[in-house]
Formats: C-alpha cells, structure tokens, sequence
C-alpha cells in the first residue's frame, strides 16, 4: 500500500474594508444586483497580494479552525469536515446572492 500524507484544510476568512472614498457616489441607493456587480468587478481587479492582505487582516486566534481533515491520495478522502466545508464544497455555494434589505 502506498504511503498516504493527511491535509488539514481551512476555509480562510477575511475582510477588506474600503471606505465611503472608495465607494461609487450613491452606492447604497443602487439596485443591490448593481452593487453586487460592482463589487465582483472591483474584487477581480484585486491583486494576489491584495487578497492575500484581506486574509491576514483577521488575527489567528480568529480564524485558526480546521474545516477539513482528508487524505492526500487521488480520491482526496474525507476523514472529518465541518458543516461550513460541506456547505462550500456544495454546487453554487461561492455564488454572490442579492439579499434584500428587510
């Protein structure tokens, strides 16, 4: 039997803020499909680094819990998962979707 490693994976959570500057005039009175759209486009212009600065903004104590526990052979067993990693692995789960105020 061939020697199998373990990964530990993680969903990262981040933030990146951008103030009212940063923000299109009159953002907060578009459409939300709009400022969803605006946002994804503006996310897209990220660089790496960038993105890499939106994960490291949170502290470790905050974001520091394993989501998964699988086997690195061809079948990426799972061993152990939380119901977040279960959720994300699911079809259209990283899609953006409106929610109207109440």
């Amino acid at each position: 039997m061939n020697e199998q490693g373990l990964n530990i994976r993680f969903l990262a959570q981040g933030m990146i803020k951008l103030t009212p500057e940063e923000l299109p005039e009159g953002f907060f009175s578009w459409a939300r499909e709009d400022q969803v759209k605006w946002a994804k486009d503006y996310w897209g212009r990220l660089s790496r680094e960038e993105l890499l600065e939106g994960v490291a903004y949170l502290t470790i104590e905050e974001d520091s819990i394993p989501d998964c526990l699988e086997v690195d052979n061809e079948n990426y067993d799972i061993l152990a998962q939380t119901p977040a990693w279960r959720a994300f692995d699911q079809p259209g789960a990283s899609v953006l979707e409106p929610v109207e105020p109440e």
